[in-house]
């Protein structure tokens, strides 16, 4: 039976990496390898094109579809049945759960060598969580951190993600498809939770906690 895993992110060079890391051309004749570079082109493909396992990066800014959490949360809930492998560069402990509560199989950490990216998709597609061990030690580490002890929302979290990316609050709306006003009160909301009392310091907050990832 042939097995299709479907790629995305939107830098060329990573999915040339993702797509040599894990060819198994000469041991598995059987399985094919394609590619999106948008969230848009990623839920095209979906559609079109049922697939076995989602190797997916988890910020993609040039889509009409909101990237992050958002889009991990609507492949879960339209796709069910998909295996998802994460890579990211996020450092943030609370937003890496907020990932992995959303029923990702798996976190590949980009900065670790793309052959690893391999074993990842071997154990993913065996139905085995992978963590990239950076991620397994920052979570085991940081597990009572400070951030996580403050609930914060996956609403917020997302919303302070993008903040610490420098995009205004209508940039942040028109990537989540949300109104300026909410963005407005979940970045309030979020501040007030943290104790935080201007942009400078949810700025150096969002830097210090490894929150402005992607």
């Amino acid at each position: 039976m042939t097995r299709h895993i479907l790629l995305a992110d939107d830098h060329p060079v990573v999915l040339q990496g993702a797509r040599m890391a894990i060819s198994f051309a000469d041991r598995d004749a059987d399985l094919r390898l394609h590619e999106a570079r948008s969230t848009d082109a990623l839920l095209t493909h979906l559609q079109r094109q049922p697939c076995d396992l989602l190797l997916t990066d988890f910020s993609m800014p040039n889509g009409r579809f909101p990237d992050g959490i958002t889009l991990i949360r609507y492949i879960r809930r339209h796709f069910p049945r998909l295996k998802v492998l994460v890579m990211t560069m996020l450092n943030s402990p609370a937003l890496l759960r907020a990932v992995l509560d959303q029923g990702v199989t798996g976190l590949f950490d980009k900065h670790r060598p793309l052959h690893e990216l391999r074993t990842a998709v071997e154990h993913v597609s065996a139905n085995r969580e992978y963590l990239s061990p950076s991620f397994a030690l920052l979570l085991k580490t940081h597990g009572t951190s400070a951030l996580l002890d403050t609930p914060l929302s996956q609403r917020e979290l997302e919303v302070l993600r993008l903040f610490g990316q420098a995009c205004s609050g209508r940039e942040i709306a028109e990537r989540l498809n949300r109104s300026e006003k909410t963005i407005s009160r979940q970045k309030r909301t979020a501040m007030e939770k943290l104790g935080l009392r201007h942009n400078g310091e949810l700025v150096e907050y969002v830097r210090r906690v490894g929150l402005n990832g992607s």
